[in-house]
């Protein structure tokens, strides 16, 4: 495998970023990982724990990564990149988590889209027109296949996304956050205006009224699955109006005597 090394690059534009595309003398096309995980948003932390399980995942180790030698902006610098057939593969080693939707919506956004569409746009990049897909080989025309799929996929899960509502799972999550954000507004569960049942219920009534108000819902339970990550940013910035707030002074402050 020492033989492979780079004939081309380039930075391919995608979803508004830049993500550098390698072709080997191999014939492969691979993906600078570095450029994906700016792509996508990701921490430093985060970055680096990627390039960790890249080198260490049995599949990606040794079928997908390497490195190569490249010119950057700051000189001949040693560059990780996976294959461009295993690319989907580590996208979908990334697990959304609650916490991600939570404190990285965008992140999560993003990585939805990279998941679906980015293979195709760096391959399409290094095919020149004129080219005849039956002089592909078989591993290449596999993949033309596979992208087509992906693609009607991609404009499937558009289409549920925008008709479909979320899952009990994602009520569950919006349910906490507004839990937590009522119990924070009426000073804790220890407060006064928190036991008095009748302030705490016009606290949650005005929390989920708004809620329904802004997102155009029924209920928190309807909003739909294209706006999850929005409610969950949503929530924990509401704030109540100003005389529900007087009341809840006005109850937490009958204990400071």
């Amino acid at each position: 495998m020492s033989g492979i090394y780079p004939v081309e690059q380039k930075l391919v534009s995608f979803n508004g970023d830049e993500l550098l595309g390698v072709k080997a003398n191999d014939g492969k096309v691979y993906v600078g990982v570095k450029w994906v995980c700016e792509g996508l948003g990701l921490s430093e932390g985060q970055m680096k724990s990627e390039r960790k399980k890249i080198q260490e995942d049995v599949v990606l180790k040794h079928g997908g990564s390497r490195y190569f030698v490249l010119p950057t902006n700051g000189g001949n610098q040693e560059v990780l990149v996976i294959e461009l057939d295993f690319l989907p593969l580590w996208l979908a080693k990334i697990s959304i988590t609650p916490s991600m939707l939570v404190h990285q919506p965008d992140v999560a956004d993003k990585l939805v889209k990279y998941q679906l569409k980015a293979k195709d746009v760096l391959a399409a990049a290094f095919i020149h027109n004129g080219f005849n897909y039956n002089d592909l080989s078989p591993e290449l025309q596999a993949i033309f296949v596979v992208d087509k799929k992906m693609q009607n996929l991609d404009s499937r899960v558009e289409h549920l996304e925008n008709h479909t509502t979320i899952d009990y799972a994602q009520q569950r999550l919006l349910r906490k956050a507004g839990n937590a954000k009522v119990v924070g507004v009426l000073g804790g569960k220890k407060s006064a205006a928190y036991k008095n049942n009748s302030i705490r219920s016009s606290v949650y009534s005005a929390l989920w009224n708004d809620y329904q108000e802004f997102f155009s819902v029924a209920s928190y339970c309807n909003t739909y699955t294209k706006d999850i990550n929005r409610g969950l940013q949503y929530v924990p910035h509401w704030t109540p109006p100003t005389n529900l707030l007087r009341q809840i002074e006005e109850a937490n402050g009958q204990t400071l005597f």
